[in-house]
């Protein structure tokens, strides 16, 4: 049986993200800082996350380009393995 270690990357790292983002944007709009200081914090905090996303993205995309080589690859030992059936029955008929 295979296992299913699958897992639901998109959208774990999208609610993560805005999760985020959200108590962020909350916590900062509550702090006592001037308005100037706090929009320097946001968009700072901003651009933290946006390149915790950009990285979570390309670990997103490295995952899924290894589970596309694994597929192939299983995918070829089937063809392989079809192939030498059929050869086999084609010897024995």
């Amino acid at each position: 049986m295979s296992e299913n270690n699958s897992c639901p990357v998109g959208g774990l790292l999208t609610a993560f993200a805005v999760g985020a983002l959200a108590g962020a944007t909350i916590a900062l709009l509550y702090a006592p800082r001037s308005g100037e200081e706090t929009r320097k914090l946001i968009a700072a905090k901003g651009k933290e996350l946006k390149g915790k996303a950009h990285d979570a993205i390309e670990d997103a995309k490295d995952f899924i380009d290894g589970k596309k080589a694994e597929i192939a690859a299983a995918v070829e030992a089937g063809k392989e393995a079809m192939r030498e059936e059929r050869a086999k029955h084609q010897k024995n008929a």
